[in-house]
């Protein structure tokens, strides 16, 4: 996956929400165009805490691209505000 592709998905508006495939078969939402930073060889998206709301992150995970498998829209609104 290229830094760009993530990039754009990242500015469009209205934003779209999408899911993120990984080589080892996990999968990230990113639900708001401020949840990811993409960096040029890796992304860095927010994981939550066990206590914590699913819109509190309190910690965060870096993955290569490389390790990016597929990217899908998920099937929800796009983020409220940001048309």
């Amino acid at each position: 996956m290229r830094a760009e592709d993530l990039r754009g998905r990242l500015r469009r508006r209205p934003f779209r929400p999408f899911r993120i495939h990984l080589s080892d078969q996990s999968a990230f939402d990113v639900r708001h165009p401020d949840g990811a930073i993409v960096g040029a060889t890796a992304i860095v998206l927010p994981v939550p805490g066990d206590d914590a709301p699913a819109a509190v992150a309190e910690d965060g995970i870096a993955v290569s691209l490389t390790h990016i498998t597929r990217v899908e829209p998920l099937k929800s609104a796009p983020a409220p505000g940001l048309n």
